[in-house]
C-alpha cells in the first residue's frame, strides 16, 4: 500500500510516491521570530539523513523557511518556491549553490509523477494542492488565511473542480502575540478565531481526513514564556476527535496512507501522539534571555532609523509645520520610558504613559529592522497598553511598508483606508474585542495621523499591507 505522507515535525512532512520524495517546510533546529519560538520537539532530525529529491517551501516565515536548518545541508538541492517579485528567497538559495524552480500561481507543475498547484494567498503565504498518480489528493493550507477576501471560494475551490480531497493539513493554533501576562480573554479569542477559520474550510471542502499541524511550537523566550500556560493541544484534539471527518493527529515519523482513512484506524495512534506532545509541553525550558542595550545605543539606532525613514519617504516632508508623530515606549530592563518622533528627530526620556513595553534589545530591533513590527507582533516579546496599542502599528506603519517595497512620495501618499488596515491585524482585532471604546479612539487617532499631512492623499495603486507578515530575519 502506498505511503503517501511521512510527518516529521511542526509543518514538515514528506510527499512520497514510488518515483519522487518532496520534503516540505523543514525546520528541525534553531529558534524563530527573533528568538521568540522554539520547536516542542527540538533537533528531531538531521536534514542530511533524510532521503528527498526536492524541498518545497510554503512561505518565508522562519518556522517554514528555516535558514538554520537549511544551512546544515551538505549538498546542493533542488527547491520549489512560489514565484515572487522580489526573488529574495530564490536569490538566497542560489547564493548557497541550490537551484530553485518557481511555481507559478495556480498553474500545474509536474514534479516526477506528482502534479502540484501552488496557490498564493494574501501575496505572501501559499497553499499546495497535490495530486498523486493514484488519484489521491492532498491540500496543505498551512498558515494561509484562506478565509479572507473570499480566497477559499475564488482561488482554491475552482481548482478542485468538485473533486474530493483525501486529506487537508492546516495550522491549528494562533501564531502571534496573545495578550499581556494574566489576560485569558485574548488567547481564547485568538484560538476560537483559528477554530472558526478551520471549521469553515472543513465545512466547505469536506475532506475525508484532516491533519492539524504547523503549531508544534512554544514561546521560548523569558519575555513570552508565560504564554505556554495556554496549551491548546488537548482542545484541538478533543474538538476534532468528535468530528465526522477522520482526525490524524500526527507524531514524528508517522507514515500516512491515504488509501486507509477510517476513523477507527487512527484512534490508537492519535492518543499516542497527544501523549507525546503533552509530555514535550510539560518539559519546556526558557531558551532566550534579554541581551540588553544601553540608552546611548538605542538612541543611535533611533537617529539612523529616523534619517532613513525620512530619506526614503519624501511624503513625510509634507507634514504641516510644527507637527510630529510620537510614540512612548517603556524599556523594561532599563526601567525608563522614551518618547520618539517619527517626522522630526526627537528622542527623550519622559515620565508619561507608554503605548508598548519592550526590552532594550527589542526596541533596538524595532529601530534597525524595517520588518520588525511584524516579527514583534508574532514573537510576542512585547506588552501593550491596550488603550494605546494602535499607536505602535501607526508609528511603524511606514517602515513596515518600506520593507515590502512600498515607499511614500509625491505620487504615492498615505491614505486613511491604508492606515485603517492596522485594525484588521490579529493583534488589534483581539485587543479591540476586549477593550471598550477602542475602535472609536483608534479611528480618531488615525484621522489625526492623516491630518498631519496635506489633504491631497490620492494613490495610484491598490496594494495591501494589512497583515503582519515579517520577512525572514536571517536573509
Amino acid at each position: 500500500m502506498t505511503e503517501h505522507i511521512q510527518f516529521l515535525n511542526h509543518s514538515c512532512f514528506i510527499l512520497n510516491t514510488s518515483k519522487i520524495r518532496i520534503l516540505c517546510d523543514p525546520w528541525f533546529t534553531g529558534t524563530a521570530f527573533g528568538d521568540g519560538w522554539s520547536l516542542l520537539h527540538d533537533n528531531s532530525h538531521n536534514i542530511n539523513e533524510i532521503e528527498f529529491d526536492y524541498i518545497w517551501i510554503s512561505h518565508e516565515h522562519p518556522d517554514h523557511f528555516s535558514i538554520a536548518t537549511l544551512l546544515d545541508l551538505k549538498k546542493n538541492c533542488k527547491f520549489l518556491f512560489q514565484e515572487t517579485k522580489d526573488k529574495k528567497v530564490k536569490k538566497f538559495l542560489e547564493s548557497k549553490g541550490h537551484t530553485v524552480i518557481e511555481l507559478k500561481n495556480k498553474e500545474v507543475t509536474k514534479i516526477g509523477d506528482l502534479a502540484l498547484v501552488c496557490v498564493v494567498c494574501d501575496g505572501y503565504d501559499s497553499s499546495l494542492l497535490v495530486n498523486y498518480p493514484d488519484g489521491k489528493v492532498l491540500l496543505n493550507i498551512n498558515d494561509a488565511r484562506v478565509e479572507l477576501n473570499s480566497h477559499l471560494a475564488n482561488e482554491i475551490e475552482p481548482l478542485l473542480k468538485g473533486g474530493d480531497i483525501d486529506i487537508l493539513s492546516f495550522q491549528f493554533s494562533y501564531a502571534n502575540w496573545a495578550g499581556n501576562q494574566g489576560d485569558q480573554n485574548i488567547p481564547r479569542f485568538l484560538q476560537l478565531d483559528i477554530d472558526r477559520k478551520n471549521d469553515l474550510v472543513i465545512s466547505k471542502l469536506k475532506p475525508k481526513a484532516i491533519l492539524p499541524f504547523a503549531s508544534f511550537v512554544y514561546f521560548s523566550h523569558e519575555e513570552n514564556f508565560f504564554w505556554n500556560d495556554n496549551n491548546w493541544l488537548e482542545h484541538v484534539f478533543i474538538k476534532y476527535s468528535s468530528s465526522e471527518t477522520t482526525l490524524i493527529f500526527p507524531k514524528p515519523d508517522q507514515i500516512i496512507t491515504l488509501g486507509n482513512l477510517e476513523k477507527s484506524h487512527y484512534i490508537e495512534s492519535n492518543e499516542a501522539a497527544l501523549k507525546f506532545w503533552k509530555q514535550k509541553h510539560n518539559n519546556l525550558k526558557v531558551k532566550g534571555r534579554i541581551k540588553s542595550r544601553s540608552l546611548d545605543e538605542i538612541k543611535e539606532s533611533y537617529v539612523k532609523f529616523n534619517h532613513r525613514i525620512n530619506e526614503e519617504n519624501p511624503f513625510l516632508k509634507f507634514a504641516k509645520i510644527s507637527k510630529n508623530i510620537f510614540i512612548n515606549i517603556k524599556i523594561t530592563d532599563l526601567n525608563i520610558t522614551i518618547k520618539a518622533g517619527l517626522i522630526e528627530s526627537s528622542f527623550e526620556v519622559v515620565n508619561e504613559l507608554e503605548s508598548i513595553s519592550v526590552s532594550s534589545e527589542t526596541i533596538s530591533f524595532l529601530f534597525t529592522q524595517l520588518f520588525a513590527r511584524g516579527t514583534v507582533s508574532i514573537n510576542g516579546r512585547v506588552s501593550f497598553n491596550y488603550e494605546q496599542a494602535h499607536m505602535y502599528f501607526l508609528f511603524f506603519f511606514i517602515p513596515y511598508a518600506n520593507n515590502i517595497g512600498i515607499y511614500f512620495n509625491s505620487v504615492h501618499h498615505l491614505t486613511k483606508d491604508m492606515l485603517m488596515s492596522i485594525l484588521r491585524t490579529a493583534v488589534m482585532m483581539s485587543i479591540n474585542d476586549t477593550t471598550k471604546g477602542l475602535q472609536a479612539k483608534a479611528e480618531h487617532d488615525i484621522e489625526n495621523f492623516i491630518n498631519v499631512f496635506l489633504p491631497d492623499t490620492d494613490i495610484d495603486t491598490d496594494f495591501e499591507i494589512f497583515n503582519d507578515e515579517p520577512q525572514n530575519e536571517h536573509l
